[in-house]
């Protein structure tokens, strides 16, 4: 990256502002990008701020975008991802557990409006996103405690804006930072997959408060891109549900809980 940004201010420099009319421009294009991730993965929950359980991995995950440009400078497009991997459990109580299968889908539609700002174009955007979680904690722990199987389900409003500026004729860096607001979340713990619970009823907790931090940088040219990626997740006690036996109610919740993922990433990108 520091060679990227070396050879990008020295082709600034050198061709001056008639570089800024030509080759890649910074206002958003139409097009699409397929690539590839590698992060690291850490879950997080707290039972009334204490440590309760952590979930600890790394990922490998693609993914694929397109934006269509209209009008005066108008936008839109969409982006899924999918990463997965085993992830590591730990908890204070019920002990650990390891090479857990982990694994995500994130998809969302968006659209935005590009601004020029003196040589730099802001573009900020909106739309709405949806992420599925599914985590397997199946078998048992250090201590002889059972696992089983959680999914997750946010629907969620993304609220970002993305700052470009010209690191050369062919070239751009851009940064993304972006809120996401939780409109309603869907825990399901399936509490059947425990051999000796004899429960016939799954819990299911719905999540009403949270919301989601995103960063990321690229350095972009007119076929590929380069950079890092933080996206973070903090949601608040859920509402209570009930799971059963027969004759026998249970009530439960899902506690605050934390979720960080840092990683690089590489696309191809087509015009």
């Amino acid at each position: 990256m520091k060679t990227f940004f070396t050879i990008g201010l020295a082709m600034l420099v050198s061709l001056g502002t008639a570089a800024s009319a030509q080759g890649l421009p910074l206002q958003t294009t139409t097009g699409a990008e397929i690539g590839i991730q590698v992060s690291s993965y850490r879950y997080e929950e707290d039972r009334n701020g204490s440590f309760f359980m952590s979930l600890d991995g790394k990922k490998l995950g693609l993914s694929g975008s397109f934006t269509q440009t209209y009008g005066d400078r108008w936008f839109w497009g969409g982006d899924a991802r999918y990463a997965s991997g085993n992830a590591d459990y730990a908890s204070a109580s019920t002990g650990s557990k390891s090479a857990n299968p982990d694994s995500y889908v994130d998809a969302r539609l968006t659209f935005g409006r590009d601004f020029d700002v003196g040589d730099q174009v802001l573009a900020p955007y909106t739309g709405l996103g949806y992420r599925y979680l599914s985590s397997d904690l199946r078998g048992y722990s250090t201590t002889g405690a059972a696992g089983y199987r959680r999914t997750s389900n946010y629907i969620y409003l993304p609220l970002g804006v993305t700052h470009r500026f010209r690191m050369g004729p062919d070239a751009r860096f851009a940064t993304t930072f972006e809120y996401d607001y939780l409109l309603q979340g869907m825990q399901r713990s399936y509490m059947t997959d425990i051999p000796s619970g004899g429960y016939d009823r799954d819990l299911n907790n719905l999540q009403r408060r949270g919301y989601g931090l995103r960063l990321d940088m690229a350095y972009e040219t007119d076929r590929w891109s380069a950079g890092v990626f933080y996206h973070y997740w903090n949601i608040a006690d859920s509402d209570i549900g009930v799971y059963t036996a027969p004759g026998l109610v249970y009530s439960g919740y899902e506690p605050h809980n934390i979720t960080r993922e840092a990683g690089v990433q590489v696309k191809v990108r087509f015009r």
